[in-house]
């Protein structure tokens, strides 16, 4: 036996138990739900941050696209507009027909025919 055991009986000693559990057993959380819960919270965040980033991509797609688009039809029209104006510069029947849309006609020329009297 050890010094500070001393006891007057010889049986060995029994714990006592309290009437009441201790704060700590009443209160005790298991550490997965502590673990869960931040992996939870870590998760719910990744996932709305890609949502958020995944709709903006999705939005500047479709603005890509329309802009892609509107850039064809411009080309295309401007390809038009050249093809006009070269042949407003260097085609007569073209000129003409313009003309006659503002109402300018062509002068027919007058030949003089000589007279022998």
């Amino acid at each position: 036996m050890r010094q500070g055991d001393a006891t007057y009986s010889t049986r060995a000693r029994r714990q006592r138990k309290s009437a009441k559990p201790s704060k700590r057993s009443r209160l005790s959380i298991p550490n997965w739900i502590s673990y869960g819960a931040t992996a939870l919270f870590a998760l719910v965040l990744c996932l709305t941050v890609n949502l958020r980033s995944f709709t903006e991509l999705n939005h500047e797609a479709e603005q890509h696209e329309s802009l892609n688009q509107e850039i064809e039809k411009l080309t295309s029209e401007n390809l038009n507009l050249q093809e006009e104006i070269y042949y407003l510069q260097n085609d007569s029947s073209v000129i003409e027909r313009e003309a006659k849309k503002f109402g300018f006609q062509r002068k027919e020329k007058k030949v003089s025919v000589p007279t022998d009297k």
